[in-house]
């Protein structure tokens, strides 16, 4: 079984550097401090450092240009922004979320048969969690919170294979996850679709979590602009 995740640093690191952007006043266009000096400053590795400018990037947070500083980013989520595919030399953005619908579909539905009162309240903090970013239109603690939810479901799904597909490719999950997010006003669209997992689970509904997943999943391919 998969060992239940704590927020990540690089997760933890993307909401400091989100703070210290509102702290410091910068405005769209402004430069962030170096990577050497922010790393110093919020006392982390400059790798986990790097995987939260690239999660803030993907957010719409940010943006990096190669050789140079990374820049605030507009980050109002309006009509016509894309976040960037870091995975595209190995994967399209539809290859995952297809096989996503396959896997954590089934997974959310083995769930709903495991799951007793420690774990419901669990998911329930994490849906409220959810609830709240989307309401600040806060899409860091938005992605922190969804990343908790699907690794607590694979881990809870009883099956060995999902869960070792899940491991092995996580990185690439959850990057999809948080791509839709650049559309600001959507975000109460993500933790909605949630909850309706939640209430399949609490329902112990095999076939209703299944499908409320799946249908998430096909939700936010749609707000990133696919088909699946």
């Amino acid at each position: 079984m998969l060992k239940r995740m704590q927020q990540p640093v690089p997760i933890r690191t993307a909401e400091r550097i989100q703070a210290l952007i509102g702290e410091s006043g910068l405005g769209v266009g402004d430069a962030l401090p170096g990577q050497r000096q922010l790393a110093a400053t919020l006392g982390v590795s400059r790798p986990s450092l790097r995987e939260a400018l690239s999660i803030l990037e993907t957010l719409g947070i940010i943006r990096v240009e190669a050789g140079r500083a990374a820049f605030v980013a507009d980050g109002s989520g309006g009509g016509g922004s894309e976040s960037p595919w870091r995975y595209g030399a190995f994967y399209s953005l539809r290859d995952v979320y297809q096989t996503r619908v396959v896997i954590e579909g089934m997974a959310a539905g083995l769930t709903a048969l495991a799951v007793h009162g420690e774990v419901i309240a669990e998911f329930t903090a994490i849906c409220d969690a959810m609830d709240d970013a989307a309401a600040s239109r806060d899409p860091v603690a938005l992605a922190g919170a969804d990343a908790r939810f699907h690794d607590l479901t694979l881990s809870l799904c009883g099956n060995a294979l999902f869960q070792k597909i899940y491991r092995d490719t996580r990185d690439v999950f959850v990057e999809s996850q948080r791509v839709p997010m650049v559309e600001r006003a959507r975000l109460a669209e993500t933790a909605a679709e949630h909850r309706a997992v939640l209430d399949a689970f609490r329902a112990r509904d095999m076939d209703g979590a299944r499908a409320a997943m799946e249908s998430h999943i096909r939700n936010a391919a749609a707000r990133a602009g696919l088909s699946v």
